[in-house]
């Protein structure tokens, strides 16, 4: 029997024999191997496709079947994989726990199942655990013909942590312990051998088709939220009885954006994979290919365009999208899509920005919200954010319109080394290089711009940023000559580039002259108090000096704030060193 390993998602189709599994375990790198194994067809397969998507061989059942168990977070994937153990005891399925580096996965014998090498034995082994009440504990999903698992012993290069296997009893520790586990590999761990009599039937199906669900393909990778998640959904797949009109509705997108050829092969592997194996309920391709050929040549040859109000498009819409705020039906929302807006905040895999972590608080900022740091002039604002950012390390968009390239790289590389200016310049005059490499998650643009061209120059980066720093808000160009109309026009713009792009935007605003001699509060920015009531979260920054006029220390408050999260940081200031 053969397994793919892969290692990194994007490295995949290496064929090895079952039993070469250990020779990869005890890798300090992402690496997989397939839940299913196969025959000498899969290679033969991926020859010819180039890809295992589509994949029509023969699926055998593994000696060890891995149910893939995760939560909202780590503790509460913990409580869910006690919960499937406590089943599978019910069930006398024996078991071995891992803890995978973010979620949990359990390893069942392959002798727990009665079953036979079929092309749908996916399907057979996902009908019967259903029934069993499996999956209301583990993802359903994982048991797709291609999934990957994550090999024993090797390093979660997102969390950091190893794959590790448990005893049944450390299930049962708090997560931090068990996270302190999965901190390093578990060699000499006491494995024990799993049997038992065949208690899954997955010889035969025993759902009708038109229970049948349709097979999603996924690799643990999903497009960005803010770009039509409701064709994303329905590119996924649909069940039976909305087929054809969601057909429709993907095949009528992608006809405006792509050439006729690319849209037919995609809706081609659409259909294959929402097709039912029975002639009642099949959709065959001479189908598919009227549901394309209409979509061109359908309203007297303009083709078809559906819209954020078709009752399919709206049905699938999420508040992530950047269109979702232009939609006339969501200046009145009722009660139960309030819920739904609030269960996609919780659900979705948000993973925020937070400053407060950097000083043992919790100060979380999440992706469309805009963070105005207000302070007087000369009080190293700039300085803090580059801190900031810099112990963050994510990819960030920086728009420096005050400071120069070299004063800027000064700091950062001060920041990076530990250096004093001496230290910089003697690396430097050597022509020494190679830090910048230090910083491939950097870009900072000194050119000033329009607020509206912000879209269009995020839109032209070579990657996605996660944050975007502003510095300042005065210094955008404007066609405003009043400075209160001007700086509205910027607050506004900010507040629309977090929401569209689903990024957090940090971004300096100076204050007034009473607010310098009198103190900061959400009224204190300079020009119009729609900079405070744009701003989900408002910082103040109040600069200390010694008696040589230096900035000795910096106070940061959270005048304002959205949620209930506050910020009260006390700052010692040592050269480029802000902590």
């Amino acid at each position: 029997m053969i397994k793919e390993f892969a290692f990194g998602l994007a490295n995949r189709h290496h064929f090895g024999d079952v039993h070469d599994i250990e020779k990869w375990a005890g890798m300090a790198q992402d690496t997989f191997m397939s839940l299913w194994d196969y025959d000498n067809h899969v290679i033969d397969y991926v020859k010819q496709k180039g890809t295992l998507a589509s994949y029509d061989g023969m699926l055998y059942m593994p000696d060890e079947f891995i149910l893939d168990v995760d939560g909202t977070n780590p503790d509460n994937a913990r409580q869910k994989t006690i919960g499937l153990g406590i089943l599978l005891d019910d069930l006398c399925v024996p078991y071995q726990a891992y803890f995978s580096g973010t979620g949990f996965h359990l390893g069942i014998p392959g002798s727990a199942f009665r079953w036979k090498p079929a092309p749908n034995l996916h399907l057979m082994v996902k009908d019967e655990m259903t029934a069993k009440g499996i999956y209301e504990y583990a993802d359903v999903s994982v048991s797709d013909k291609t999934r990957l698992i994550r090999v024993v012993n090797t390093l979660n290069s997102k969390s950091k942590l190893w794959k590790v296997p448990l005893l049944q009893a450390e299930l049962h520790k708090p997560i931090t312990e068990i996270q302190d586990i999965a901190k390093g590999k578990r060699n000499t761990y006491a494995w024990q051998t799993l049997e038992c009599e065949p208690i899954f039937d997955v010889l035969k199906r025993k759902t009708i088709a038109s229970d049948k669900t349709f097979e999603t393909v996924t690799l643990g990778r999903t497009p960005d939220p803010v770009w039509y998640p409701c064709i994303q959904t329905m590119m996924a797949g649909a069940g039976q009885g909305s087929r054809h009109q969601i057909a429709l509705r993907v095949a009528g997108f992608l006809r405006w954006r792509y050439p006729e050829h690319v849209v037919r092969l995609v809706m081609e592997d659409w259909r294959k994979r929402v097709d039912l194996d029975t002639a009642m309920h099949s959709f065959n391709k001479g189908e598919m290919d009227k549901i394309v050929t209409d979509c061109y040549e359908g309203h007297k040859g303009n083709g078809y365009n559906y819209g954020c109000t078709d009752v399919h498009m709206d049905n699938h819409c999420q508040s992530t999208c950047r269109l979702y705020k232009a939609k006339k039906s969501q200046h009145m929302m009722d009660a139960k899509a309030m819920e739904k807006e609030l269960v996609e905040f919780f659900t979705r895999d948000l993973d925020p920005i937070n400053i407060g972590k950097l000083y043992d608080q919790d100060f979380p900022i999440y992706p469309g919200e805009v963070v105005i740091l207000q302070a007087p002039p000369k009080s190293m604002k700039t300085m803090l954010l580059q801190s900031w950012i810099h112990k963050l390390k994510r990819p960030t968009y920086f728009i420096e319109m005050e400071m120069s390239p070299r004063q800027m790289w000064m700091r950062f590389v001060m920041m990076e080394k530990g250096w004093n200016e001496d230290e910089l310049k003697a690396h430097y005059t050597q022509y020494a290089n190679g830090i910048s490499q230090n910083f491939d998650w950097l870009t900072i643009d000194y050119n000033s711009c329009y607020s509206h061209e912000l879209n269009k120059r995020i839109m032209m980066l070579p990657y996605k940023p996660e944050i975007i720093v502003v510095d300042h808000m005065g210094l955008f160009k404007s066609q405003k000559h009043d400075n209160n109309m001007k700086v509205e026009e910027v607050s506004q713009a900010l507040m629309e580039v977090a929401i569209q792009n689903n990024v957090v935007v940090f971004a300096v605003s100076e204050i007034t002259k009473q607010a310098f001699h009198e103190g900061m509060d959400i009224t204190s920015a300079k020009g119009s108090f729609r900079i405070g009531y744009n701003a989900n979260k408002v910082l103040s920054l109040t600069p200390y000096k010694d008696e040589n006029n230096l900035i000795k220390s910096l106070k940061v408050i959270c005048t304002a704030n959205r949620e209930r999260e506050t910020l009260n940081l006390e700052l010692i200031v040592d050269g480029t060193k802000i902590g």
